[in-house]
């Protein structure tokens, strides 16, 4: 990544190349003249270079006047449902979720907590670009420490079963990849009275793994789950706003059917509609239509999922990469609540969550990364569409074209300098013979550029 990334999703870039202090502080100084509250609540990761690109930010924000109340290292979640349940706030988060180690990154809140949508994030990079460069006046004060974790649990508990799940004494097994899991996670889990292992959870900040939580990363966290003859286990992601799944015995539950299994329980605590992106899994259409609901499909980045998810008043919601939204806690992807809903579920059911998949259709779904220039996409787009003109065409976000038993998405990334393929068939031969004819279009891209 040696461009830095801005989008909704926020800035990101490879710490010391395309991000820097000097590229914090004026987006802390542009975000306080953007903000229309006095007071922002700032956290970070675990990665090494977060301390000194949250100190650069905070001291672009308090040059503006604004008031910064520091929570150190807590999970995104814990900033954005503060956010969203204290008037007069808006947050910042130092963080490059799921990227390796060498990056980081700044996601920026607005006071209803969520991220910022499409027009503020514009007048936000539109103040950016102004003010970039210029020296910051340095200030001793406006800046104090502020405690979240205590409440952000307490408000959690409040939305579960928690004597259920209690009661079963669940043995349960951790991965938070040396993130921000390893300070807040076990202690979590002991609380609603699992018998806890945590696995990478030192040193903090320099990952063990890979830190996107997908199966292909995580053979350790299944190897211990069967070794320690786990109920269940747990992988999150660097900033806790993703979950995965690993079974009883070490099988893994894929992202996006771990986010199924969470939207199917939800559904059965309260029926209504569910919102998710454009690229997560049609079991989500499956499970709508068993319990007769709507389902809405928005554009990839929470902030879209979420802006609807309030439009309709849904019931569940979130994003195919394991990113769990429960709206009664709070509007924002949330691997703590998922934990508790999956442990809530097994605790009142009885059932395993590939006991719940046995309930519905079985797909297989490929996703791939593939770095790919932007400029090549329209390229790309204009094969596919060609190729499959017979399919429903759709271009809500990149594109994504459906048949009735397979469908598949490109879109360029929005945190990455890469282009993302999503593939999902009842029948894994036709699921494979498109991934590869995707995967010549990309080639006859290159050619052609």
């Amino acid at each position: 990544m040696n461009k830095l990334i801005i989008s909704a999703s926020g800035i990101r870039g490879m710490y010391g190349n395309s991000l820097t202090e000097d590229i914090a502080a004026d987006a802390g100084r542009a975000f306080g003249l953007w903000m229309k509250t006095k007071n922002v609540i700032v956290g970070r990761d675990t990665r090494l270079s977060g301390e000194s690109l949250m100190q650069a930010f905070v001291a672009g924000v308090i040059s503006t006047g604004r008031h910064v109340f520091d929570c150190g290292i807590v999970p995104t979640p814990a900033l954005t449902w503060f956010v969203e349940k204290h008037r007069g706030f808006c947050g910042a988060v130092i963080t490059a979720s799921h990227n390796p180690v060498e990056y980081n990154g700044i996601k920026l809140i607005s006071p209803s907590g969520t991220f910022l949508n499409s027009d503020e994030f514009r007048t936000f990079f539109n103040i950016y670009q102004k003010v970039r460069g210029r020296p910051i006046k340095s200030k001793n004060d406006g800046v104090s420490k502020k405690e979240v974790m205590d409440g952000f649990f307490s408000y959690l508990f409040n939305c579960i079963d928690v004597s259920a799940i209690r009661k079963k004494r669940f043995k349960v097994i951790v991965d938070p990849v040396q993130g921000v899991g390893a300070l807040y996670s076990k202690n979590f889990l002991e609380m609603l009275g699992c018998e806890t292992g945590i696995i990478n959870d030192s040193p903090l900040g320099k990952f063990s793994h890979r830190p996107e939580p997908v199966p292909s990363h995580l053979r350790k966290l299944s190897y211990v789950v069967r070794a320690e003859n786990a109920d269940i286990g747990f992988a999150q992601d660097p900033d806790c706003d993703r979950l995965v799944l690993v079974e009883k015995g070490g099988k893994f539950v894929s992202e996006e059917q771990g986010l199924a299994i969470s939207i199917y329980w939800m559904l059965q605590r309260k029926k209504g509609p569910v919102v998710v992106n454009i690229a997560t899994t049609r079991l989500i259409d499956d499970i709508c239509a068993e319990f007769q609901t709507q389902l809405f499909r928005t554009k990839v980045g929470e902030v879209f999922v979420v802006e609807e998810m309030k439009k309709v008043s849904a019931t569940a919601g979130g994003e195919g990469n394991g990113g769990i939204i429960l709206p009664e806690f709070h509007y924002g992807r949330d691997s703590f609540i998922g934990m508790g809903l999956i442990l809530e579920m097994m605790a009142k059911t009885s059932l395993s969550p590939s006991e719940i998949l046995k309930k519905l259709p079985a797909y297989t779904f490929v996703k791939r990364k593939i770095i790919f220039s932007r400029d090549r996409i329209e390229c790309l787009y204009k094969f596919l569409e060609k190729e499959f003109s017979s399919g429903r065409i759709n271009y809500l976000d990149g594109l994504r074209i459906d048949f009735d038993d397979v469908w598949f998405g490109v879109r360029s990334s929005g945190t990455e300098p890469v282009i993302r393929i999503f593939v999902e068939g009842k029948k894994q031969s036709k699921v494979y013979q498109i991934v590869n004819l995707i995967n010549h279009y990309i080639t006859a891209c290159d050619k052609n550029s």
